[in-house]
């Protein structure tokens, strides 16, 4: 049965590898039921019940290759997740220059519209650029319908003034609004193999590190430090820190710098 997938010690290696190498998410020991869980499902949708068949799958087939690093590589988010850095931008920076932000590892898309919001809302005038690695949470931000539970932390009056009610079998949904949509860009990229070819005055990168050993977070830093802008903000996530990391930023708040 495939709801009682075991994997050898030589397969979770192979497996492991193929996710750090992709992803730079290291799945070590720890990470094994959520290993097991992740592809369990891919072996159910696929209808296969041997791990071996499954390896051998995504060996020759693109498509279910990308599936199965989707699938070990998304975790759960919802609007206005640590807020904070947000409400810094806010209140400390000047309403009257454009801002360029690069919502790194942007998931589903809550992070990004999190952002537009909050922007749109205190009248600054911006543009978002939202990346991942997964091509189905690009295309959920694309798309902007979330669950209700996603925007239970949403002020009331934000809540009503930027997104749409569902109704019919939309009724437990809500979607972003054009208003906001318009001012995010959603684009594929690997944070371990592509390069940045623009330059921002804000990046977010949060909650992605967390999984990363210390090379892969040291490569990523000095990528993220080359697309930012001098006197430019990166904001990590409240559980993360770039301590023990070599960089050019001083910090201003719990897990957010300024490069110098």
């Amino acid at each position: 049965m495939v709801s009682e997938t075991n994997l050898s010690p030589e397969q979770h290696q192979k497996l492991s590898r193929i996710v750090y190498k992709e992803s730079g998410i290291v799945l070590n020991e720890n990470k094994y039921s959520l290993l097991v869980a992740r592809l369990a499902k891919r072996m159910r949708i696929m209808k296969i019940s041997s791990v071996s068949d499954y390896m051998d799958l995504i060996s020759r087939d693109p498509d279910e290759f990308g599936e199965f690093i989707d699938a070990t590589t998304t975790n759960h988010t919802y609007f206005f997740r640590e807020n904070k850095h947000c409400e810094y931008m806010v209140k400390g920076l000047d309403k009257k220059k454009p801002l360029k932000i690069w919502s790194a590892a942007s998931s589903s898309g809550e992070e990004a519209f999190s952002i537009a919001i909050q922007l749109l809302a205190n009248s600054f005038t911006f543009n978002i650029f939202a990346s991942d690695v997964s091509d189905s949470m690009l295309k959920l931000g694309q798309r902007a319908i979330y669950p209700n539970d996603r925007v239970k932390n949403v002020p009331v009056s934000l809540l009503h003034t930027y997104f749409q009610k569902g109704k019919n079998i939309w009724a437990d949904h809500v979607k972003v609004k054009p208003v906001v949509r318009q001012l995010v860009t959603f684009s594929k990229f690997n944070l371990l193999s592509d390069k940045p070819v623009d330059t921002f005055d804000i990046i977010f990168c949060r909650n992605v590190m967390i999984y990363f050993d210390t090379q892969t977070r040291q490569k990523v830093v000095d990528r993220l430090c080359s697309a930012l802008k001098p006197g430019g903000y990166l904001f990590v996530g409240l559980s993360e820190s770039l301590n023990g990391l070599e960089h050019t930023l001083k910090t201003i708040l719990p897990s957010g710098y300024q490069k110098k």
